[in-house]
């Protein structure tokens, strides 16, 4: 039943926060909108997003190892540092650096996993940073509601630390989308 309410909870904080990037990205567009196109961003949702998603080849199997991970840690320790948002935190500001410092020396053909590693990293980062902080924040709450282990203050500030990179790294991604098609 966790399990269950654990990954309800994962599609209801990565479709609050896509709403939310959405209607942030139609606000910040014009100044001016009509009623069909403030009712039409939750409909337009998956032929904006689906399109960007299969750009990535291997994009199930990443995105199901990062939220695997990220629900995982906050559930097998009871310390308030595995129970937080460092990890996003960390994941947020380590995985684009590796991915600028892999770029320049990138290698085609290798047979060294840690530049198989590096290629992954490089590639799926945005991917992995969204999915694991969806399943971070999907486990906090898990947490906070079901097992009362977090206060709400601490709950509190770590979700909305989390949501505010899950925004950054969509953000992101749209950029870079844009910056290729055009």
């Amino acid at each position: 039943m966790g399990l269950i309410a654990i990954l309800l909870l994962c599609v209801f904080y990565l479709g609050l926060i896509i709403i939310i990037y959405e209607y942030y990205m139609l606000f910040s567009s014009k100044d001016e909108y009509t009623k069909q196109e403030l009712k039409g961003v939750i409909t337009g949702i998956p032929d904006h997003w689906m399109p960007l998603l299969s750009q990535f080849r291997l994009f199930p199997i990443y995105a199901l190892t990062s939220l695997i991970v990220g629900i995982l840690i906050p559930l097998l320790s009871y310390n308030w540092f595995f129970q937080s948002s460092i990890f996003s935190i960390l994941l947020f500001i380590i995985l684009p650096q590796v991915r600028r410092s892999y770029e320049p020396m990138k290698v085609t053909i290798t047979d060294s996993i840690w530049d198989t590693i590096a290629a992954a990293l490089s590639e799926y980062h945005e991917i992995m940073i969204v999915f694991f902080s969806i399943g971070t924040v999907a486990s906090l709450t898990y947490c906070w509601i079901a097992n009362r282990e977090l206060s709400f203050l601490w709950f509190f500030v770590n979700a909305i630390i989390i949501c505010v990179i899950i925004f950054f790294t969509l953000v992101s991604i749209d950029k870079e989308n844009n910056k290729d098609n055009r």
